[in-house]
């Protein structure tokens, strides 16, 4: 069977969002985001509580204001002889009124009479000569101060101020006033806008801030730091990063970025003198750090012994890098030493990496049957993209896995040719 077909199908697009987001995007804008989101909700809850507290002051403005309304409203008609009685005189007050108050709407005055609250004009005509409900009755009855209440007639709601007359202790009427909240409405729409206009400007400004600070302290230096360690990965062991600010002697390292800095330069130079040594006394390849065939077959026979006397499984790996004929030296050299390094990092600590060629490595896996060989060779393939998506170029790794178990191994320079090639 196809190796290939048995390979996992195609992750899900919250699995792929998740990774283009964790590791497809800079640590600059994850910053950003990060920088903006916070500063969003900080301006917003900022905006909500300015908001609510102008929105509610603007609200008891207006009922203030439909209080003193009522109140000159309730002192002209209570100046007249006719608060009891049904007169063209009070229709044509009323009428003034409306003229003088442009915010008033409405006015109605109630009378109280044997019969009941009984309403004596009104700018609505269906109004007059209606007597009031029990429960308006009981309501109107309790009234001993100006009451400002919030209405919704037809669709449209007004601010309604409920102001008792009396004549001496007796409740003699009630003067119902309507004032248009359009005019409130539209204050706090205006106020609204200029506070979400405040807030975006605020939140923008607060996030450049942000952005600035934090590319200078972090991003920049992680940057740094990351460019070097690609650098020292390629094997070229002069990276070196700098710090921003030169730090005067005696002063206590408290910096996290700074100590990141002073312990990558450091360990730069401790592998770099350790590899000078190993290269010393271990046949290494100069380009990639792997071992070479001569090495690979010592270790070879020493594992294929075990697997004709004690019957150890033993398999390899090799691994054709297929696209980088006709490249420029410097192109084949960086693919060389990122297939290594890619090779490295997704293989088990045990197996061992070999330049057994111009384009070609050997990875002897010990203990592992041929199935197993299997297994990591698909997993190689699926994550061979990540070496293809770093060059311009078409670029490809042939894996191949070959093994020997129970059955024994043959001779090892048959072994070598097949790996060789």
């Amino acid at each position: 069977m196809d190796e290939r077909k048995t390979a996992d199908p195609r992750p899900s697009w919250p699995i792929r969002l998740r990774s283009w987001v964790r590791y497809g995007t800079g640590l600059q804008m994850k910053l950003i985001v990060l920088v903006l989101l916070i500063a969003s909700l900080v301006v917003g809850a900022l905006y909500w509580f300015s908001y609510t507290s102008t929105r509610t002051l603007i609200a008891s403005i207006y009922e203030q204001r439909a209080r003193s309304v009522a109140e000159i409203i309730s002192k002209s008609i209570q100046d007249k002889d006719y608060i009891l009685y049904y007169s063209a005189e009070l229709n044509a007050d009323i009428d003034r009124l409306l003229e003088r108050y442009e915010s008033v709407v409405g006015i109605t005055v109630i009378g109280v009479t044997a019969r009941g609250f009984l309403s004596i004009a009104s700018t609505d005509p269906s109004l007059v000569g209606s007597l009031a409900t029990a429960e308006e009755s009981d309501r109107l009855n309790a009234l001993r101060e100006v009451e400002v209440a919030p209405v919704s007639l037809r669709g449209i709601s007004y601010l309604r101020a409920n102001h008792p007359i009396f004549s001496g202790p007796d409740l003699i009427g009630v003067v119902v006033v309507d004032m248009s909240l359009d005019e409130q409405a539209q204050a706090i729409s205006h106020l609204s806008w200029q506070f979400g206009g405040a807030s975006v400007l605020g939140c923008l400004l607060l996030g450049v801030l942000l952005y600035f600070a934090m590319r200078r302290i972090v991003t920049k230096p992680v940057g740094q730091l990351a460019e070097s360690m690609a650098a020292v990965a390629r094997r070229k062991y002069d990276a070196e990063v700098k710090h921003p600010f030169r730090r005067l002697p005696g002063t206590r390292l408290r910096d996290e970025i700074a100590q990141l800095i002073d312990g990558f330069n450091l360990m730069t130079r401790v592998i770099h003198s350790h590899e000078q040594e190993l290269m010393k006394l271990v046949v290494l390849d100069e380009l990639t750090g792997a071992y070479t065939v001569d090495h690979l077959r010592a270790e070879l026979e020493r594992e294929l012994c075990k697997t004709r006397r004690y019957k150890h499984p033993t398999s390899v790996l090799v691994v054709e890098i297929r696209g980088v004929e006709g490249r420029t030296a410097e192109d084949q050299d960086s693919v060389m030493i990122s297939t290594a390094g890619f090779l490295v990092a997704n293989l088990r600590n045990v197996d061992v990496l070999f330049r057994v060629g111009p384009f070609r490595f050997a990875s002897l896996l010990p203990e592992t049957p041929p199935a197993g060989a299997a297994v990591a060779a698909g997993r190689l393939r699926s994550q061979s993209p990540d070496i293809a998506a770093r060059y311009a170029f078409p670029l490809e790794l042939d894996i191949q896995a070959m093994g020997w178990g129970e059955d024994g191994a043959p001779a090892i320079d048959d072994v070598l040719a097949d790996i060789v090639g």
